[in-house]
């Protein structure tokens, strides 16, 4: 019986994708570039399965960004400052990843809102993406140190907003 349950298991395990996750983490760099001139950022990010994610920029400024499936929270720490806004049609790496279709070993796309996301694999963990924007700027997001389906607290992914800090309501 046990070698029965095994081999189901691996068997149910075959047809997963490497796509498939209950979270991921890691460290990322971003690289905005509009005409000539580029923008490097890096932090670390944050994302579970139900679309809760967190980005921590550390450089070049520090803030964090915070995704459920209602609003987007934006902690920028230098202004001072929180801008909620509430989520249209705005993809969260969550939505790349469960909505991406292979195109070829390694290679995957998603097609939100008229914008092609490109995701590149490396085994079963996310190591770029990239895109361009509605006003024509390429993005490439190279992830680092990534893990899969360690446990992320709700506390890490809740923003918690200064009483100081000015709110921006979109």
């Amino acid at each position: 019986m046990k070698k029965f349950i095994l081999f189901l298991s691996l068997y149910i395990a075959s047809f997963s994708s490497p796509l498939d996750f209950n979270t991921i983490q890691g460290d990322f760099t971003q690289t905005v570039t509009s005409n000539k001139t580029s923008i490097d950022y890096s932090g670390k990010f944050y994302l579970r399965n139900d679309n809760n994610a967190l980005w921590i920029y550390t450089r070049p400024t520090a803030k964090k960004i915070y995704f459920d499936n209602k609003k987007v929270v934006v902690l920028e720490e230098a202004l001072e400052q929180a801008i909620i806004s509430r989520v249209k049609n705005m993809p969260n790496l969550g939505d790349i990843l469960k909505e991406a279709k292979k195109i070829k070993e390694g290679l995957y796309k998603a097609d939100f809102d008229d914008t092609e996301y490109f995701l590149t694999m490396k085994g079963s963990h996310p190591s770029r993406i990239d895109y361009e924007d509605r006003l024509g700027n390429k993005i490439k997001i190279i992830f680092q140190n990534v893990v899969k389906n360690y446990q992320i607290r709700d506390e890490l992914l809740t923003p918690v907003i200064p009483s100081h800090y000015d709110v921006i309501n979109h």
